[in-house]
């Protein structure tokens, strides 16, 4: 991520909030400057409503 700042879009899906990439990485200072350098300059999408993927089956709302 460091050679990519600022030079390269880069594109990040998850279903993880920020607050729990430190569990990804294990290192809360590694993922602060991460998430920094993610999110520095970012449009962040947060999708509102049931998923689009899970419509259809059973129990799940559509």
């Amino acid at each position: 991520m460091a050679d990519r700042y600022e030079r390269s879009s880069t594109l990040v899906t998850t279903n993880l909030a920020f607050s729990e990439w430190v569990q990804v990485f294990g290192d809360e200072k590694l993922t602060t400057a991460l998430l920094d350098r993610l999110s520095h300059h970012a449009h962040i999408l947060t999708p509102k409503g049931a998923s689009y993927r899970t419509r259809g089956r059973s129990g799940k709302p559509s």
